[in-house]
C-alpha cells in the first residue's frame, strides 16, 4: 500500500477566482508545484478531491471543467507535481450526496482503487469539509488558514482541529514533507 497526499483545488493550490470556469483563471501559490514534486519523488500518490458546485449550479459545464483539469494536470505535470488522479463532486451542497466533501467517500474511492494507506495519508485543504473528509477517511489532516484566525473558518468550530494548521499553501505541503520525514525515520528504527 502506498501513501497519498490528497489535495483540495481550489484556495489550496491554485488561487479560487469564483467558480474557475476558463483555463486562464488557473494561478498556482508560490512553492506549491516543487512541493508537490518532492513529495512525488518520496513516493507519495497525489490525488485533487475536489467539490464543484459550479456546474450542478450552471456556471460551466463537465466539459468545461475537463478542459480546465487538463490544462491543470499539464501545467503541474511540466513541473514534476503529477497527479495520479482528480475525483470531484459537480452536485450542489442541498443536493445531500455521498460523494460531495464533507463526506470522505471521493477519498475512499481513490484509495480503492490505487490501494492507499489512509492512516499514512494527508488531506491538505482550505475548509472544514476538508478536514472533516480528510479525517472521516482516517488521514492526517492540514488545515490551509491564509492567514485567516481559525475561529473565522465556517464549519471548523463542529470538527476536531486538523493535525496542522499553516498560513500558506507552501506552508502546509512543507509539513507534509517534514511530518513524514520524521515518520519514515522512526520506522527504520
Amino acid at each position: 500500500m502506498r501513501k497519498a497526499l490528497f489535495l483540495d483545488r481550489d484556495d489550496t493550490i491554485i488561487r479560487d477566482p469564483g467558480y474557475l470556469s476558463r483555463v486562464e483563471q488557473i494561478e498556482f501559490f508560490p512553492g506549491v508545484l516543487p512541493r508537490i514534486a518532492a513529495l512525488r519523488k518520496k513516493g507519495f500518490a497525489v490525488f485533487i478531491v475536489t467539490n464543484q458546485s459550479g456546474i450542478g449550479r450552471g456556471y460551466f459545464s463537465e466539459e468545461r471543467l475537463e478542459e480546465i483539469h487538463t490544462a491543470l494536470l499539464d501545467q503541474m505535470a511540466r513541473q514534476g507535481a503529477l497527479v495520479d488522479a482528480i475525483n470531484y463532486c459537480p452536485l450542489l451542497p442541498e443536493d445531500a450526496s455521498n460523494r460531495r466533501k464533507p463526506k470522505p467517500t471521493m477519498i475512499f474511492e481513490l484509495a480503492k482503487e490505487f490501494d492507499i494507506d489512509l492512516p499514512q495519508s494527508y488531506f491538505v485543504g482550505d475548509k472544514a469539509v476538508d478536514i472533516i473528509a480528510g479525517q472521516s477517511a482516517g488521514c492526517k489532516t492540514v488545515l490551509i488558514a491564509h492567514k485567516r484566525n481559525i475561529t473565522e473558518i465556517p464549519g471548523l468550530e463542529s470538527c476536531p482541529l486538523p493535525d496542522y494548521i499553516a498560513l500558506t499553501p507552501e506552508e502546509a505541503l512543507l509539513y507534509v514533507l517534514n511530518d513524514s520525514d520524521s515518520k519514515g525515520e522512526n520506522h527504520n528504527e
